[in-house]
């Protein structure tokens, strides 16, 4: 917190609430020199939530073999040994395969450095970039007389979109749209290859989503999710519409949220992807919780606990949140306290700066509500100090002073303290954190 004195005036007694803000004073010192801030950005790449394409050990194999499979068993070979040399330097850019005394030609080295781009985007968006480029320009390298061109056109639409997904991870939005512009160009030039159409509409419905132009996202995820029945595959169905009920829950329909994730969780295939299982049963907690259906919340929670209890530390840190909000919202005050207080002090020992913050606040609300005013005071301002520290987002700056403010003059509201919660709370699942 900031060391600022609090004016006479305004003082009423906060003197004394702030004395333990040393406590969380290394928390905000992290967050003004940069360190929580850039594990913020790394846990919101890897956040599977944020992406139509979800992330795990199923997908890196299915990628694996889809490429191999494409392949002459020549161009196989040649695929695993560039493949291999892209992987074996630190950096592993194009310069690893003349290195290796390969040359950067041939469907084998495409597929390679495309599977490579895809691989990195967690860990280097720049090389990321780099290499879909380059794959991108070796399709001029194919010769039409042998690979046929609507197979070349195939090719082109591939690479231009993964360089267009490369460039969303990078940031690099307006170079994203017009290279989708470009995979889409030849798309139409192609061989009406279903599964290429498919992939295209999925990455793009990501930079959408980035873009946070959600109703041309949900569009386009709705498309996506139709075409897998129709191919008979309803896990990927499901799947699709895992993000277009993110994507409906961030452009403020809740309800539709609740209901298209029900739906979705009813055509996942728990043994292809139990991982895909377990992050959309807790979105589904998430959202029900924000409708305000907490004994549906409760009755999910406890269908679910048994695959969240294996998930790691963090996750039941957010689930001991969770309880908190369902046990606020049913008027249990005792044990939302209770839940809220560990929570906001798990996250704290975590690192999670966010994490800690909003649980504060939810105590300071749960406090206020039992006519515990002064300890209400004292956690909403540790609260709005510590969401001031941040630096992941501004958004948030306008809605940090104005609870500042509003504790510090004692003229908090509960309704307004609630809707921030659910504001916050919705923050709080589109950065990942």
């Amino acid at each position: 917190m900031g060391d600022r004195e609090v004016p006479k005036e305004r003082d009423g007694g906060l003197r004394e609430l702030l004395s333990s803000k040393e406590a969380l004073r290394p928390l905000i010192e992290d967050c003004r020199k940069g360190r929580i801030s850039r594990a913020v950005a790394r846990r919101e790449a890897r956040d599977p939530r944020l992406t139509a394409t979800y992330d795990s050990p199923l997908d890196h194999a299915q990628e694996f073999a889809w490429r191999v499979a494409h392949l002459s068993v020549r161009e196989a070979v040649r695929f695993k040994k560039a493949l291999k040399l892209l992987r074996s330097e630190k950096d592993g850019d194009v310069r690893a395969l003349t290195k290796g005394g390969m040359d950067v030609k041939g469907e084998g080295v495409y597929q390679a450095l495309l599977l490579q781009s895809w691989m990195l985007r967690y860990d280097n968006p720049q090389l990321m970039c780099h290499l879909a480029k380059v794959a991108m320009e070796m399709c001029d390298g194919f010769d039409p007389e042998v690979y046929g061109i609507k197979r070349v056109a195939d090719l082109r639409a591939r690479a231009w979109g993964e360089l267009g997904n490369a460039y969303r991870v990078a940031n690099r939005y307006r170079e994203a749209e017009e290279a989708f512009g470009e995979a889409f160009h030849f798309l139409r030039q192609g061989s009406g290859d279903r599964e290429l159409k498919l992939h295209l509409l999925d990455l793009e419905a990501s930079l959408l989503g980035t873009l946070r132009e959600f109703e041309l996202a949900l569009d386009r995820l709705g498309t996506l999710s139709r075409m897998y029945r129709e191919d008979g595959d309803l896990h990927l169905a499901g799947r699709a519409l895992m993000t277009k009920a993110l994507y409906t829950y961030y452009n403020g329909n809740t309800e539709g949220a609740c209901q298209i994730i029900a739906e979705g969780l009813s055509l996942i295939d728990l043994d292809r992807d139990p991982s895909l299982v377990v992050v959309a049963a807790f979105d589904q907690l998430l959202f029900l919780v924000d409708a305000g259906h907490y004994s549906e919340a409760t009755r999910a929670l406890f269908e679910n606990r048994p695959r969240f209890s294996d998930q790691g530390r963090m996750v039941m840190i957010k689930l001991r949140g969770i309880e908190g909000s369902i046990s606020y919202g049913i008027g249990n005050l005792e044990s939302a306290e209770v839940a809220f207080r560990e929570a906001k002090a798990d996250f704290a020992e975590a690192g999670m700066i966010f994490g800690c913050a909003l649980a504060g606040l939810e105590l300071a609300t749960t406090l206020l509500r039992q006519g515990k005013t002064e300890e209400a005071i004292k956690e909403g301002l540790e609260s709005a100090e510590l969401f001031l520290s941040l630096k992941m987002q501004r958004e948030i700056l306008g809605t940090a002073l104005f609870l500042k403010e509003a504790f510090e003059d004692r003229t908090v509201e509960l309704e307004t303290l609630e809707k921030t919660i659910r504001w916050l709370r919705k923050k709080m699942i589109e950065y990942g954190v």
